[in-house]
């Protein structure tokens, strides 16, 4: 065995150790960096569900929401009709004291369903989670910014949460919420009594996102838009399609209320 070979393998042989030490703290370096980045993705998945079921917990309280408030303007416009036909009766309406005492009566049972809508509607108020405010939006973050233009809705700033929403629908167009998020514009043009402009926009949620969960409540406001408009029977033919398409949704049972049926 020559000298330089020698030294060669006594060499080898001390250094050995200290690669193969290095080399298995490497690799536990990398099972640790890998460990903590499931863990993140997990965490990751976790807050994904958390602010889609907040979400559709937002949606499903302003729905009730906005139905309670139609019910109780409903009760409202009974109650005074009600009232100016007592006022305003003829004799014969105030010799009938039978038939006055049944106007009374109904009144009395409106104002009992009113008070029970009015207790209903505060306890859904109250119940409602504490919306996020952002002062400025993260670029690519696409769950502040749908937050960000539902808190703006939510404080009557429409025209700055139909850019935010439309915003939105252009970014992220494949996104579990941006049939949401079309939806809602729909919903701020219609709180601004710009019901043709909110009609265009509610056809949009079954036209773009034909499978999204929006397109029941798009169709029923559809139609509620087509009533405020004065157009009956165009909102009758949208809740009958709605029915029939939907059978089983929330927004099918409003809309046979709607229609008078039970």
């Amino acid at each position: 065995m020559s000298k330089k070979f020698g030294t060669v393998l006594v060499l080898a042989l001390i250094l050995a150790p200290v690669f193969g030490v290095r080399s298995f703290a490497y690799q536990k370096d990398k099972d640790a960096q890998k460990l903590a980045l499931d863990e993140l993705k997990a965490e990751v998945i976790v807050l994904e569900r958390q602010v889609r079921t907040m979400q559709e917990s937002l949606d499903r309280n302003n729905g009730q929401v906005n139905t309670l408030i139609s019910q109780i303007a409903d009760s409202v416009s009974a109650i005074r009709q009600a009232q100016s036909r007592v006022d305003s009766g003829s004799l014969s309406a105030l010799t009938a004291v039978g038939g006055i005492g049944e106007r009374l009566s109904a009144t009395n049972e409106r104002i009992d369903r009113l008070s029970g809508q009015l207790a209903e509607l505060k306890k859904l108020v109250e119940n409602l989670p504490k919306l996020p405010t952002f002062t400025t939006i993260t670029p690519g973050n696409p769950d502040q910014l749908f937050a960000a233009a539902y808190g703006d809705y939510s404080r009557g700033n429409y025209d700055l949460a139909v850019s935010e929403f439309r915003q939105y629908v252009e970014t992220y167009p494949t996104s579990e919420m941006a049939d949401n998020a079309q939806y809602w514009i729909g919903e701020c043009l219609l709180s601004k009594k710009q019901f043709n402009e909110a009609i265009a926009e509610f056809d949009k949620v079954p036209q773009l996102f034909p499978k999204g969960d929006k397109v029941p409540g798009a169709r029923f406001k559809k139609g509620m838009a087509l009533m405020e408009l004065g157009q009956a029977d165009a909102a009758r033919a949208e809740f009958a399609a709605l029915i029939k398409l939907y059978p089983r949704s929330s927004e099918a049972v409003l809309a046979r209320q709607q229609m008078g049926e039970r």
